[in-house]
């Protein structure tokens, strides 16, 4: 159901999850993803963005990856 709703959509493996792909942060045109995501990683360079690995094996001990260490901070307009 999800294909036919986001067909367009950067599907990953089981192992791309296993190994913190989802955990990634965008700029909108770098992917900074887990080393161990490596289809994942294909799959959005084919897309035309560009993986950028980044070795976070210490913290996925603790069940971490590359989203848990950024903090999203936005423009406040008054």
């Amino acid at each position: 159901m999800l294909e036919r709703l986001y067909p367009d959509a950067v599907i990953a493996t089981r192992e791309d999850a296993t190994a913190f792909g989802l955990n990634s942060v965008s700029d909108g045109r770098h992917v900074f993803i887990s080393p161990g995501a490596a289809g994942l990683a294909a799959r959005l360079a084919d897309r035309g963005y560009v993986p950028v690995p980044v070795d976070m094996s210490e913290f996925h001990k603790a069940g971490g990856g590359i989203k848990c260490c950024t903090q999203e901070i936005r423009e406040i307009r008054s």
